[in-house]
């Protein structure tokens, strides 16, 4: 994103920093006692970190300095959930970061665009379908791996499109055409993301530390 090199104002960025320090704080706190409970869950997150990485690389720069690009946020939080979503998401951008030679002072508001945002609001997203929406299988990946990811990404590429705007000489006339192109992109990754997704559901399920298989597919009772 645009914030990567160029310096956000002063209070934006302490104000990032302020939250990111709390939402880290809190991420610690909530899984020091069960960090990832399996070698599979542990392969798949530093995986994702370096992947989140590399996905935020590939962004778009348009001639007027406005960014978007694919995020990978929304997976990312559904996969391991809020707390080592945050986590590993602020690693990847530490990472990306340091390899991209970004501003270090930026790393908070760049954190609460691409990290704490997307997380939270991909997980409150998963806990209303899961409290209000039927407990089975297609409901758990269309819903989460599709619909949420569509909204957590649209939201968080919105920010990252206004953040880009504080930095952008004349980019306030043409923001309107960069979030529908950023729109576009979304439903893009939504579709992504909920076939990769699935394929977790189904193949590596002890690797997707949201899902619950006593509650999606509770075993079948005797027959009678």
């Amino acid at each position: 994103m645009n914030l990567l090199h160029a310096d956000a104002p002063f209070a934006l960025a302490i104000l990032g920093w302020l939250i990111v320090i709390l939402a880290v704080a809190h991420a610690i706190g909530a899984v020091r006692h069960d960090f990832l409970p399996t070698s599979t869950a542990q392969h798949a997150w530093f995986a994702a970190i370096v992947i989140t990485a590399l996905l935020w690389a590939l962004h778009v720069r348009s001639p007027v300095g406005m960014d978007f690009g694919l995020l990978g946020s929304a997976l990312f939080a559904l996969v391991f959930g809020r707390a080592r979503a945050i986590l590993g998401l602020m690693l990847a951008l530490v990472l990306y970061t340091a390899l991209d030679r970004g501003t270090w002072f930026n790393v908070g508001i760049n954190g609460v665009v691409l990290a704490v945002t997307p997380a939270w609001l991909a997980t409150a997203l998963q806990r209303q379908i899961e409290l209000r929406l039927p407990k089975n299988l297609f409901v758990f990946i269309i819903g989460n791996g599709l619909f949420v990811t569509l909204a957590a990404t649209v939201c968080a590429s919105a920010l990252v499109l206004a953040l880009s705007a504080v930095e952008s000489t004349g980019a306030t006339r043409l923001f309107g055409d960069h979030l529908a192109y950023s729109l576009l992109l979304a439903w893009g990754e939504a579709l992504l993301s909920g076939m990769l997704f699935s394929a977790l559901v189904v193949f590596t399920p002890h690797a997707v530390l949201t899902y619950r298989q006593d509650i999606y597919l509770p075993p079948r009772r005797p027959l009678s």
